[in-house]
């Protein structure tokens, strides 16, 4: 993502204003960005089965253009909406059977810089049923994606990138690097503090400590990760003040480092994994999507 030109913003229609829309429009005014619309819902009146037999063919076909004109209608009030205040914008609406899929295609046909969507705070019920979406297009989705909370963003906010130095795949894949250079660049469009965040976590002789070398090994620790960090951010502009280290559990401690600098948007990776790394990662994902006070931009190598 050199740049942010076009910007697929897939809208909910089952709500009356997507959030979306509005950072949409934030985002768009900052990179003069052109957007599209995007409306996906199954119209079951499309399947003759024969669940059908008997209804008259002029009512039938009547009842699935008023379908598609609702949704159209959604689209078009948008469109007008953001044409009065200059941007350049269109409306697609599908009617695929699985959401997720029917972002991924329209995708790969638009090709666009950025896929914009919003996530929620579900209960556990909800959630099972949401975040299945959402995670499947972090997995699948070909170009860069952004889940949008809904929040407010902060007028002195910041673009914070979790990297892990130590990953085997993340050095494999340049992951890293490719999130600095993201996370620097949305920073510079969207006039945001630049952030790098690592967590190391302490082997279990050092978290319960029998003697004064377990101070030591912490402290060696520290050291190399500290040394891995400053290696890695060669040739990127992050200022020192805004480079943290921490030791402890991933999820928590950046959770709090995201409140404490006021984090707009946090930028994570994503890797191809088999099973069973997919089911730990996963995990992790989870929570932090579920906790993160911020939108998430996740990019792939």
């Amino acid at each position: 993502m050199k740049t942010v030109e076009n910007i697929l913003v897939v809208i909910d229609p089952t709500v009356d204003r997507d959030f979306v829309a509005d950072r949409a429009k934030l985002i768009a005014k900052a990179a003069n960005a052109k957007l599209t619309f995007f409306i996906n819902n199954e119209n079951t009146l499309t399947d003759h089965s024969y669940i059908y037999e008997g209804v008259d063919g002029d009512f039938f076909e009547k009842q699935r253009l008023l379908f598609e004109q609702h949704y159209k209608k959604i689209l078009d009030s948008l469109v007008d909406e953001f044409t009065n205040d200059n941007i350049d914008v269109t409306g697609v609406f599908t009617e695929h059977h699985h959401l997720a899929e029917a972002i991924i295609n329209q995708t790969k046909e638009m090709k666009p810089d950025m896929v914009m969507k919003s996530t929620h705070n579900h209960n556990m019920v909800e959630r099972s049923l949401v975040s299945n979406t959402d995670w499947r297009l972090i997995r699948k989705c070909p170009a860069p994606l952004l889940l949008v909370k809904p929040c407010e963003w902060h007028t002195d906010g910041s673009a914070v990138t979790a990297v892990d130095p130590f990953h085997r795949k993340a050095i494999q894949a340049n992951l890293d690097h490719v999130l600095i250079n993201h996370t620097e660049r949305i920073a510079r469009l969207l006039d945001q503090a630049p952030h790098v965040f690592h967590s190391y976590f302490p082997f279990v002789s050092s978290m319960f400590p029998l003697g004064s070398e377990s101070t030591i090994g912490l402290d060696n620790m520290r050291q190399e990760h500290e040394g891995k960090i400053n290696e890695l951010l060669q040739g990127h502009n992050i200022p020192k003040e805004n480079i943290q280290l921490s030791h402890g559990e991933i999820v928590p401690q950046l959770i709090k480092y995201l409140k404490l600098v006021n984090a707009n948007v946090l930028v994570i990776g994503a890797l191809s994994r088999n099973v069973l790394e997919r089911a730990i990662v996963g995990n992790t994902a989870e929570k932090i999507l579920q906790d993160c006070p911020c939108d998430v931009l996740v990019i792939k190598p």
